[in-house]
């Protein structure tokens, strides 16, 4: 299934409110924050609604959940160098979220991107003066700029060494960043292996990553970074997922139905090249998660859609396509409906 949303030429990031039958969606191009009403059993999409939150310029991007601020979600304006913290007020489709807090992005640094909540912390990409963004959500003025490499997309946790990772698709290189000495150190992605990392989430034993590839072909190539900083590379297999150009990826949520054997979902997108398919891959693991032991594919109905993030819930997957204001629903059959 495809479900339309109010039109931008940008939809974006896609997070899902704990608790409620809610899916927020943010479009950069009009900073509409847009809200998805779900059933609650088939998590079908029944309703629909979009509100500015902020002018138009001001660019809503990052969508984030909130543990701290229970029920809110933190936001960004990546044109209006903000932080937001929204109540997106999830009870009822037509209630208008409301922004109950804005942060200045602090010490010069512009464009923010991506943001992620690890306690009183708040890691922030800052896209367009390429640098990564540590905030004290409780006291703002503590605060520390990481110099990246352009452009900074992603940041992450790793699960056990404590150190955030962060992609960088110009650069073709994935930062290091020890948050305790403020040391930081840069890993090239291997040319044999592809080039263009996007998507980059903490996982099972470590930090994952995915290859978008250039604007000729993909190559189907994700990998997990362990506690020494080293990369585990894997390729798809399948003739449709070789040249696949890898957006972004996800796990499932904590209690999903989906199969006994551990998995990740991965994005390819035709946002570099039209000639790359826009396509849901879900690939299994053995239980030590090193060797790939199933691979399924499904192509999104709307091709050429450059297709964005993914969020994966207990019975189904969706993704946003960014170019057609559109999201796609995965059942739990294996189909795109």
């Amino acid at each position: 299934m495809e479900y339309g949303l109010p039109p931008a030429e940008e939809t974006h990031e896609i997070v899902k409110v704990p608790g409620k039958p809610m899916v927020l969606v943010s479009q950069l191009s009009s900073s509409h924050l847009v809200k998805l009403r779900l059933d609650p059993r088939t998590e079908q999409v029944t309703g629909a609604r979009a509100f500015a939150l902020g002018a138009p310029d001001a660019m809503l991007h990052g969508l984030a959940v909130s543990a701290r601020h229970p029920g809110r979600i933190w936001a960004t304006h990546e044109g209006g160098n903000r932080l937001l913290l929204v109540d997106p007020r999830p009870d009822a489709l037509d209630d208008a979220p409301r922004i109950e807090r804005e942060i200045p992005v602090p010490g010069g640094g512009r464009g923010p991107h991506y943001v992620s909540e690890y306690g009183d912390m708040l890691w922030v990409t800052l896209k367009e003066s390429h640098q990564v963004l540590a905030l004290d959500h409780t006291r703002p003025g503590r605060y520390r700029l990481f110099e990246a490499r352009p452009q900074p997309i992603f940041a992450a946790q790793h699960p056990v060494s404590g150190d955030f990772y962060v992609s960088q698709d110009s650069a073709s290189s994935v930062l290091r960043i020890d948050p305790r000495s403020g040391r930081t150190a840069q890993i090239p992605v291997p040319a044999e292996q592809g080039s263009t990392p996007v998507g980059l989430v903490a996982g099972p034993g470590g930090v994952w990553v995915v290859l978008l590839g250039t604007a000729r072909a993909g190559t189907g190539t994700f990998g997990r970074i362990g506690a020494d900083g080293r990369i585990d590379w894997h390729r798809l297999r399948s003739p449709q997922g070789r040249a696949a150009g890898l957006l972004h990826l996800a796990f499932d949520p904590p209690g999903s139905v989906r199969g006994r054997e551990p998995g990740v979902w991965l994005l390819g997108s035709s946002i570099s090249s039209d000639a790359v398919q826009d396509v849901i891959v879900r690939v299994t693991f053995d239980p030590s998660w090193t060797r790939i032991t199933g691979e399924e594919y499904a192509a999104l109905p709307t091709q050429r859609c450059k297709a964005h993030r993914l969020l994966p819930l207990q019975n189904s997957v969706f993704a946003t396509e960014l170019t057609t204001a559109t999201v796609a629903q995965l059942t739990g059959s294996g189909v795109c409906r």
